[in-house]
């Protein structure tokens, strides 16, 4: 736990928490991609664990105990278990543009433990002890570039039974055609005009995806998508929980983002 007011960040190769992963008896855990130079030969991986341990050493992150086994720093070992055995996580996959590989975050939380696990690069770690829940959800919005805008440029509400392919138009420039397909379901144009117009102008997206463990072990599960232009912020959720099922499409303000998270 992270008795302090201030985030704790620990930066770790990918080696380093290959090692970590080790001593917790862990073989991975979300974020923890294919080496991008290829997988190591069994002598190769061991030997890239041993110049880790190293170089956990010399950070003052690991020492050799009296048998000659390695052991972590607690905050080391706090940061990498809570990813490993989390109860419930805030997954998020951010596109700044139509197209970029998203940024992603990775939030876990078990107990009173909070930790934020990034990517600054195809090779690190970074792993920040957080004080609060609230400061993760603060990291979430800042991550998503989220700006309420609702209540300047109107409310919306709609449901759209097929968004793929109001999508599709609206990317292809058939406004018209999007707008009046949205029109039959529902009869709030000005609504539909809105949604259609950030669809076509390569809008920001986030997809949020949180995870929670129950007491009988199964895992709920529940997804949103944030989708925001110049003008609007729209929040996307799903009724029914199924992907390809209708969607409830509507403005909103950052108290409801904050909300679906921390009432998850």
């Amino acid at each position: 736990m992270n008795n302090s007011n201030e985030p704790i960040n620990l930066l770790l190769s990918r080696e380093e928490l290959l090692l970590t992963l080790r001593l917790l008896q862990v073989d991975s855990i979300p974020g923890l991609d294919n080496d991008p130079q290829g997988n190591l030969t069994p002598d190769g991986l061991e030997l890239a664990l041993t110049v880790a341990s190293r170089a956990l050493r010399a950070r003052e992150l690991a020492r050799v105990q009296d048998d000659g086994s390695l052991a972590l720093h607690n905050l080391l070992m706090t940061a990498v278990g809570i990813c490993a055995y989390a109860t419930q996580t805030v997954f998020v996959y951010h596109w700044q543009e139509d197209g970029d590989l998203p940024v992603r975050y990775f939030g876990h939380i078990r107990g009173d433990d909070f930790v934020a696990h990034t990517r600054p690069d195809d090779v690190l770690h970074l792993f920040t002890l957080l004080p609060t829940k609230d400061q993760m959800v603060e990291q979430v919005l800042q991550l998503c570039s989220w700006e309420d805008k609702a209540h300047k440029n109107g409310t919306y509400s709609l449901e759209v039974t097929d968004f793929g392919q109001v999508r599709q138009w609206a990317r292809e420039g058939e406004v018209d055609t999007a707008v009046t397909h949205l029109t039959k379901h529902q009869p709030n144009r000005e609504a539909a005009t809105a949604l259609v117009n950030t669809l076509s102008r390569s809008p920001h997206v986030s997809i949020l995806q949180m995870l929670k463990q129950q007491a009988d072990q199964s895992v709920a599960k529940q997804d949103f998508t944030l989708v925001q232009d110049q003008e609007h912020s729209w929040l996307m959720t799903s009724p029914t929980g199924d992907a390809n099922g209708p969607l409830v499409v509507e403005t909103a303000v950052k108290a409801d983002i904050v909300s679906l998270i921390n009432d998850w």
